[in-house]
């Protein structure tokens, strides 16, 4: 950079910096960045815990859903193997 800068060159060179100075940001837009990201992580973590503790809830109710399809599938199983046990050993020894 040369000493000899003209006035018209210092002028410009002020103008331009000064349109650049309002896109910095400053230590209290920064703490109000921060504030703000902290608000939404703890918003995203509580709105994740709800969804966890809905799908668990669901997950609870399809276990027994099937479970209670399984012992109701059994139960059919052995109603059914009990009658034909009856319908073979009615037709064998009568």
């Amino acid at each position: 950079m040369t000493a000899d800068l003209s006035a018209l060159d210092i002028e410009r060179r002020l103008t331009a910096i000064e349109a650049t100075l309002p896109t910095f940001a400053t230590k209290a837009d920064i703490h109000s960045l921060r504030t703000d990201i902290q608000a939404m992580r703890t918003e995203w973590k509580s709105d994740l815990g709800e969804m966890k503790a809905d799908l668990h809830t669901r997950e609870a109710r399809m276990i027994k859903w099937v479970a209670g399809l399984v012992v109701a599938g059994a139960a059919a199983a052995a109603g059914v193997a009990i009658a034909v046990n009856q319908i073979l050993a009615a037709g064998v020894g009568g």
